[in-house]
């Protein structure tokens, strides 16, 4: 007995009507009633009462429907079991990681752990700070960098691991390149490059603003390097956190100035809980564990 035509079976007995049935399992109408004979003849039993306006299920189709729910669900309930086994003892590991992973030691970190572990299959997979959160909520990805209010998220922890601020970018011949701190009041009269739109810097920036009462010119909210190509084209100033800034520190057509007040905040990883990691997935949770902000 097939049990891929029980579960056919289960659809067709609660939709009473081929067509809908076939269209919700994908499969054509000729199949599904194909299969469904098969089950019958199997059986030895008529499943279902027909006529040339409607169909019904028969005595047997009645008493036999029950038992055909419990093993469409045992049969998924195994399926998701195995899966979930394969995927726990996996050799291989795919991490996130958000544009520009040169930002906040990421290649440090990753390169620790390939050295650490040079037998695991490893493998990343880039996105913008929406990108993650969706892989994350659509079980993609299990662990990614993530900021300490990037929450909402059912099942996500957060593991702290570099506390940093938001610097001032100008070209090397803006009046304020020189200066050692800029305030936001000198800031709101500036055209702003900022992080793209919605994020968790983005945002910071956008509260800190409005909570000093001051207006806010943007004229570009996008990619870091897209912030420092139009700094450099004179078309603003950008604000963006200070590891971008070291990365910028050999640029000489570029200068760096700190923020008063401070615009701080902390980055890390977003994870599941350990419980739900593969064995990859946990290894590389309790190496970066060494990297924790206490």
């Amino acid at each position: 007995m097939d049990t891929g035509y029980i579960k056919e079976f289960v659809m067709l007995a609660e939709c009473l009507n081929f067509s809908e049935a076939a269209e919700r399992l994908f499969i054509s109408q000729s199949s599904l009633s194909k299969h469904i004979k098969a089950l019958e003849r199997d059986l030895g039993a008529k499943l279902f009462v027909r006529t040339t306006r409607s169909i019904h299920l028969s005595g047997v189709g009645d008493l036999f429907l029950p038992y055909a729910r419990k093993i469409a669900d045992l049969c998924s309930e195994s399926a998701i079991a195995v899966d979930d086994y394969t995927s726990r003892s996996s050799t291989s590991l795919t991490i996130a990681v958000m544009q520009n992973p040169q930002y906040y030691d990421c290649a440090k970190y990753i390169t620790g752990f390939r050295q650490a572990y040079p037998d695991l299959s490893f493998s990343m997979v880039e996105a913008d700070e929406s990108g993650l959160y969706d892989m994350f909520r659509k079980k993609q990805v299990n662990i990614f960098p993530s900021y300490a209010s990037f929450s909402g998220l059912e099942g996500y922890m957060f593991m702290p691991m570099v506390e940093s601020s938001i610097v001032a970018i100008f070209r090397k011949d803006h009046p304020f390149a020189d200066l050692k701190r800029v305030s936001l009041k000198q800031l709101s009269g500036e055209r702003l490059l900022l992080p793209t739109r919605g994020g968790s810097l983005s945002n910071l920036i956008h509260e800190a603003f409005s909570k000093e009462g001051l207006p806010l010119e943007i004229v570009y909210e996008g990619s870091s390097i897209g912030c420092v190509d139009l700094v450099k084209a004179g078309m603003g100033v950008s604000l963006h956190a200070k590891e971008f800034a070291s990365v910028l520190s050999r640029d000489t057509d570029v200068s760096c100035v700190e923020i008063e007040p401070t615009l701080s905040f902390v980055y890390g990883l977003g994870h599941r809980s350990p419980a739900e990691l593969s064995h990859a997935e946990q290894l590389y949770l309790f190496h970066m564990k060494k990297y924790e902000l206490r």
